[in-house]
C-alpha cells in the first residue's frame, strides 16, 4: 500500500512539472504518390519539432526532417520542382536547432535554421505543392543557400505588431546537411561560403495578406543551372578572393481576400544579376475556400539564361479530415523548351501530436 501511494506521489509531480514546462514535442507527415501516367513514384517526409522552455523568455528549439522516395530518377525535368517535398533520400537532416528569446512582439533566434522556417509561408501560397509557391527561383535556383533540405547556421529576428511583421535574417551563404566534413551544417565561413541576407515587411489586414522582401548574397561563385552542386562546392573552395560578387533579389506577393471563400495570389520576383540562371519570375492564382475543402488554381513563368523558360499551372484540391490529417489530389503541368509533361498526385498529410 506504501508503494502504490508513494508511486501515485511520484506520477502526480512528474505529471505536474511536465504540465509546467510546457514542453511541445509534435510532428507532420507528409507522403505522395506521383506518377506521369507512364512511371510512379512514392515520396515520404517526415518532420518533428522540439520546444524546451529555457526560463521566462528563451526557450530551446529544434526540428529535423527525413526523406524517402522509392525512385531516383525525377518524374519531370523542370527546373522549378513540381513538388516541394521531393529531395534525395536524406534518413536525417536538421531544419532548426537552436536558442529563441522572446519577449513581447519581439523574437530572437540564433543557430541552424532553414529559410522556409520564416519567409515565403502564407495561408494561400501554403496550399500549392509546386516549389515556386514557396520560395522563389530567382534565390533558391541561383544559389545554393540554406533552402529545404538546406540549412546552416545563422541569425533570424522578428518584430510583430498589430497588422504588420518585420523579418530580418543573416546566414552562412551555403547551406549544409551533414554533421562532419565539407557539408558539416555548422560550418560558418563566409570568407568561402559568403553570407546570405534577407529582409520583408509584411502587413495583414482582414485576412489579405502583403509581402514585400529583399535579399542579398555576397559570396565567390554564383550557381549555374546545369552545374551539379558538388562541383560547385569545390569551385567555390578553390575561387580567389577576387571572384567575390554581389547577388541582389527583390520579391513581392499579394493575397487579397475578394469575398468570403474566395482568395487571389500575384507573386512577382526579379535578381539583379546578369549572371544570374534565373532572373525573374512570376505567379497568378486563386483559392476557393468552402467548410473543410481548398480548391486552388496557379500558374507561374520563370525565365533562365540563354532564353530558356518555364510555364507551369496546378490545379488542386485539398481536402481536410481525419481530425488531424487531409487528402490532396493534385494536377500539374509543366513545360520549357525541353519537354512538356503532364503529373498527378495524391498527397496525404497528418500532424502527430504527443
Amino acid at each position: 500500500m506504501k508503494k502504490f501511494v508513494l508511486w501515485m506521489m511520484v506520477t502526480s509531480i512528474c505529471h505536474h512539472l511536465s504540465a509546467q514546462s510546457r514542453v511541445i514535442f509534435n510532428g507532420e507527415y507528409t507522403t505522395e504518390l506521383q506518377t506521369d501516367f507512364r512511371k510512379c513514384n512514392w515520396v515520404n517526409l517526415l518532420r518533428l519539432h522540439l520546444e524546451m522552455p529555457l526560463g521566462n523568455q528563451f526557450r530551446f528549439t529544434a526540428a529535423s526532417i527525413s526523406i524517402a522516395k522509392t525512385r531516383d530518377e525525377r518524374l519531370a525535368n523542370d527546373y522549378l520542382t513540381f513538388s516541394n517535398i521531393e529531395e534525395e533520400n536524406r534518413p536525417f537532416a536538421m531544419a532548426v536547432c537552436g536558442i529563441e528569446w522572446r519577449r513581447g512582439g519581439s523574437r530572437l533566434f540564433t543557430g541552424i535554421r532553414n529559410v522556409n522556417e520564416d519567409y515565403f509561408t502564407s495561408p494561400v501560397t501554403s496550399l500549392f505543392t509546386n516549389s515556386s509557391c514557396g520560395i522563389f527561383p530567382t534565390l533558391s535556383y541561383n544559389n545554393s543557400i540554406a533552402n529545404y533540405p538546406l540549412a546552416s547556421v545563422g541569425i533570424h529576428y522578428e518584430l510583430e505588431m498589430p497588422k504588420w511583421l518585420l523579418q530580418g535574417s543573416l546566414y552562412n551563404g551555403i547551406g549544409y546537411n551533414d554533421f562532419s566534413g565539407r557539408e558539416n551544417i555548422f560550418r560558418f565561413c563566409p570568407k568561402s561560403d559568403g553570407v546570405f541576407g534577407l529582409i520583408s515587411i509584411n502587413y495583414k489586414n482582414n485576412d489579405s495578406n502583403y509581402h514585400l522582401g529583399a535579399a542579398l548574397h555576397n559570396g565567390l561563385h554564383i550557381r549555374d543551372e546545369k552545374e551539379p552542386r558538388e562541383q560547385m562546392l569545390q569551385e567555390t573552395a578553390k575561387a580567389p578572393q577576387k571572384a567575390t560578387y554581389i547577388n541582389g533579389t527583390l520579391w513581392g506577393y499579394a493575397e487579397q481576400k475578394i469575398t468570403t471563400p474566395l482568395s487571389v495570389l500575384l507573386q512577382c520576383s526579379f535578381n539583379t544579376n546578369k549572371k544570374a540562371a534565373s532572373r525573374l519570375y512570376t505567379g497568378i492564382g486563386a483559392v476557393y475556400s468552402l467548410r473543410h475543402n481548398d480548391i486552388g488554381l496557379f500558374g507561374g513563368y520563370a525565365s533562365f539564361l540563354h532564353g530558356e523558360y518555364e510555364f507551369v499551372a496546378e490545379l488542386t484540391w485539398k481536402i481536410h479530415g481525419f481530425k488531424n490529417g487531409y487528402i490532396q489530389p493534385v494536377l500539374h503541368l509543366v513545360e520549357n523548351q525541353k519537354s512538356c509533361n503532364i503529373i498527378g498526385m495524391i498527397r496525404l498529410g497528418y500532424n502527430l501530436n504527443w
